[in-house]
């Protein structure tokens, strides 16, 4: 998990006074919280010797990091819902987890918490849990969900049914009893990034970029109910190496989701 002492929060130049929900977040964080003063980011990093720093703007945290601004928003889970629903149409990952109402959910590898926040819909009443094994992402996209609002009920539902927990899923999947969820599922960090993915890019410098280890998916065939499936590139080698040999893609997608049915 990242280091918690490179981390430091503030405000934004805009901001006057602080407020309830700010100080519940340094709370809730742990992290020192500093005066702006007018000063840059870049100075703010510079003087406290952080490499992450995280700005209240407008009752949101917006996370600073390697040049890039982070902050929790459900665009890419909005427009595929949102077309499921006009559609009807499921996705290849919707298709892949084969999620039924009232399923259990754990994503070993939040990040944004696209995949989730698409799960959690379409369980409606199960328990849709994320781990993030980065502190910096888990709270600033955990804080987002929680306070996120907008005019689509159902989208809205999905993200507030989420419980997201810092935490490397190694050891978190290690600790479950059999069973303990229906689904689990992994998208790591490619280690070729694709550049196209602009929503991903601010989070490289965060996140964890090892590959999967074949006891973490081991792990995770004990503690599901129904399937492990793991989302990687198909010309990566990785479902051959984690024994996955039935795969799910689409024609022309260079993105393929390895299923482990128990």
């Amino acid at each position: 998990m990242t280091d918690n002492s490179n981390v430091i929060i503030t405000t934004s130049h805009a901001s006057k006074c602080l407020d309830s929900e700010l100080l519940a977040f340094v709370e809730n964080c742990g992290w020192p919280l500093v005066n702006r003063e007018h000063r840059s980011i870049p100075l703010l990093m510079e003087i406290y010797g952080v490499e992450n720093v995280i700005v209240w703007s407008e009752n949101r945290p917006l996370l600073y990091t390697g040049g890039k601004e982070l902050f929790f928003h459900p665009s890419m889970a909005k427009n595929r819902l949102s077309f499921y629903r006009k559609k009807g149409l499921r996705d290849m990952m919707m298709k892949a987890i084969d999620i039924s109402p009232g399923d259990s959910f754990l994503d070993c590898t939040f990040g944004l918490g696209s995949d989730a926040i698409v799960a959690s819909y379409f369980s409606e009443s199960g328990d849709i849990v994320g781990l993030e094994s980065s502190a910096p992402i888990a709270r600033v996209v955990g804080w987002g969900m929680k306070s996120y609002s907008s005019r689509m009920l159902w989208l809205d539902s999905a993200i507030h049914r989420i419980k997201l927990i810092n935490h490397e899923h190694r050891d978190f999947l290690q600790a479950l009893a059999p069973n303990s969820f229906d689904i689990i599922y992994f998208d790591p960090m490619f280690r070729e990034p694709m550049m196209k993915s602009v929503s991903m890019n601010p989070l490289r410098p965060l996140t964890n970029n090892h590959a999967l280890l074949p006891e973490s998916i081991q792990a995770a065939l004990k503690a599901a109910r129904k399937r492990v499936v793991i989302k990687e590139r198909l010309s990566s080698g990785e479902h051959e190496r984690l024994g996955v040999h039935r795969i799910m893609q689409s024609k022309n997608n260079p993105i393929a989701y390895g299923i482990l049915d128990k």
